[in-house]
């Protein structure tokens, strides 16, 4: 009898498994579309680390911007309760003038000229104290609000992970409601929404920074040009900045918020392209 070649070198080669098979054993023939098939598994734990790093930068974007509202909500306060005074009659100056005029009426003097009392209801704050307390009082409402926002954020990308972390019956069901929830992050442009955010608090320290130059501007015109020189030169630097990437693709400052707006431009300019071109 004719022995086999194996028999006599000895076993045959063993095979030798990937790190790929080690990990997502091979599926029994026939269950490579069941419920907890390889396919899933794989799907699964590649969107999981995707949806990791996702999240995480999502998130610390977003302490960013609750740290930086904190803390500029703190100093545009301050200015706040100081400006909003002017707002109001200041019945210190009104008291002090009347007991003056009482003063002097009871002294009988006649060679004194006698102060001008206006009423408290006859005030009227100046043009200047309305823009200032409009463009800190806006700015400080933007930051807040901001703040309100990216909590909110915050909670609903806490959210989409419990959900994700959430007990299924199988692997492919897993895989479903994935899709379902992920695609909702799409539809509903959460990044887009999360992008916005940074702009709103970039426009609220330039509303707070115009009215800071309008406060100084009544005070000392040269601090106020100096005030008014950095705020233009960081507002254009912000401006080239935002916008450069459209041009040079290159750019290291290409933000979230502007490739989002280039597919929404994208996505106009298809839609009034006919489809047979003319």
């Amino acid at each position: 009898m004719r022995r086999s070649r194996g028999s006599i070198l000895g076993p045959g080669p063993v095979k030798q498994y990937t790190q790929h098979e080690k990990e997502y054993p091979p599926d029994r023939y026939g269950e490579e579309a069941g419920k907890n098939a390889r396919v899933w598994k794989v799907y699964r734990d590649k969107v999981n680390k995707r949806d990791a790093d996702l999240l995480d930068g999502w998130n610390k974007t977003l302490d960013i911007l609750l740290l930086f509202a904190g803390l500029f909500s703190a100093v545009s306060t301050a200015f706040v309760i100081e400006s909003y005074q002017n707002l109001q009659p200041d019945f210190t100056e009104y008291t002090a003038n009347a007991t003056l005029f009482t003063a002097l009426m009871a002294a009988g003097s006649v060679n004194v000229t006698l102060p001008v009392l206006q009423l408290p209801q006859d005030f009227t704050p100046s043009s200047g104290v309305r823009w200032i307390n409009a463009l800190w009082f806006t700015s400080l409402a933007l930051a807040l609000c901001v703040s309100l926002l990216a909590i909110l954020a915050k909670q609903w990308l806490t959210e989409y992970n419990s959900r994700m972390l959430a007990p299924v019956a199988s692997q492919r069901r897993w895989v479903w409601r994935h899709l379902v929830y992920n695609s909702g992050l799409d539809s509903w442009k959460l990044l887009a929404f999360i992008s916005t955010l940074p702009l709103i608090l970039h426009v609220s320290l330039f509303l707070f920074l115009a009215g800071l130059v309008v406060f100084l501007w009544g005070l000392d015109k040269i601090i106020a040009n100096i005030i008014l020189g950095l705020t233009a030169l960081v507002l254009v630097f912000y401006s080239v900045a935002f916008m450069l990437p459209l041009w040079k693709g290159d750019c290291p400052t290409a933000t979230p918020l502007l490739r989002q707006l280039y597919s929404v431009w994208k996505g106009g300019r298809r839609l009034r392209t006919p489809v047979n071109g003319k």
